[in-house]
C-alpha cells in the first residue's frame, strides 16, 4: 500500500504518505489503517516514528486512535497543506511545546556560552556559512525563496553545530534529544509570517557573539532567540484559535 521512505524527516514523510493515500482514495474515511507493526514494515521505519505520525494526524482530526481497536480515518485531509498540518499540531500540543522551550532555553544558552570559549575557528566559520545560506535563501526571488523545510533544516543544523562546539558531550546529547522532541514545532514555526527573517537575524547575533568570544553575549543572544520563538508560538496559536472561533461563529450564523 505504501512506499519505503528515507530515514530523514521520518514522521513528516509518514504523515505525507498517509495523507496522499487518503487523497487518492486508496484509504477512505471510515477505513481502519494497518497496525503499527504493519505500517512500520511498509514504511521501513520504527514503530515510534509511526506512532508520532499518527499522533500528528490525530491532532489535526484526520484519524482517530481508538484504544484497543486501532486507528481509523475520520475525514479527508482536503484543505490541509504541510504548513497547516504542523500549525494544527502546534495548537493541540502548545503547552507541551512551550514547556520544552523552557528546557531548551536553559540547555542551549549554556551551550552557546561554552561555545564562545571552546568553538574552533572552523566551527564559527561553519555557523556563519549556515547563516549566509539562510540569508541567501530569503533574498532569492522568482520561486527560489527559502521554503519552511529548508529553513527547518538550516535551523536544526545551526543549533546542533553550537551544541557540538560547546565541547560537552552531555549537553550535545540533551540538545539533540530536545531537538527531536520539538521537531514538529520547529517546522510549524518556520511557516509563520516573518519567522524565517527573525531567526536569521537572531542566528547572526549569536554568531557575532561567538566571533567576539563573548560568553555572556552568546548566552543572552540565545535566550533572546528562544524566547522570541516561544512568543511566536504563543501568538501564532492564539491567532489560529481566534480564526477558528470566527469561522465557527460564521457557520452558526449561516445555519441560524
Amino acid at each position: 500500500m505504501f512506499n519505503p521512505i528515507s530515514q530523514t524527516r521520518i514522521a513528516q514523510r509518514v504523515v505525507e504518505q498517509i495523507v496522499k493515500s487518503i487523497r487518492e482514495g486508496r484509504v477512505n474515511p471510515g477505513d481502519k489503517l494497518p497496525g503499527e507493526n504493519s505500517l512500520a514494515a511498509d514504511f521501513q521505519v520504527s514503530r515510534p516514528c509511526v506512532r508520532e505520525a499518527l499522533r500528528i494526524l490525530e491532532a489535526v482530526g484526520v484519524v482517530e486512535v481508538r484504544r484497543g481497536k486501532g486507528c481509523y480515518v475520520l475525514r479527508s485531509p482536503d484543505g490541509l497543506d504541510g504548513g497547516s498540518i504542523w500549525l494544527s499540531w502546534l495548537t493541540v500540543f502548545r503547552h507541551e511545546v512551550l514547556a520544552l522551550m523552557e528546557v531548551r532555553e536553559a540547555v542551549e544558552s549554556k551551550a552557546a556560552a561554552l561555545a564562545a570559549a571552546r568553538a574552533s575557528d572552523a566551527d564559527i566559520a561553519q555557523l556563519q556559512d549556515i547563516v549566509n545560506r539562510f540569508w541567501a535563501g530569503l533574498r532569492q526571488s522568482g520561486g527560489g525563496e527559502l521554503t519552511p523545510d529548508e529553513a527547518y533544516a538550516l535551523d536544526t543544523r545551526f543549533h546542533q553545530t553550537i551544541a557540538t562546539a560547546s565541547g560537552n558531550p552531555f549537553l550535545l546529547r540533551l540538545a539533540n534529544n530536545i531537538g527531536g522532541a520539538i521537531d514538529a514545532d520547529r517546522r510549524a514555526v518556520m511557516t509563520m509570517p516573518n519567522r524565517m527573517q527573525a531567526s536569521a537575524e537572531d542566528h547572526q547575533a549569536i554568531v557575532q557573539a561567538l566571533k567576539n568570544r563573548d560568553a555572556e553575549g552568546a548566552r543572552n543572544a540565545m535566550v533572546h532567540h528562544i524566547q522570541g520563538v516561544a512568543r511566536a508560538i504563543e501568538s501564532g496559536v492564539e491567532d489560529r484559535s481566534e480564526a477558528g472561533q470566527r469561522k465557527t461563529r460564521r457557520k452558526r450564523a449561516m445555519v441560524g
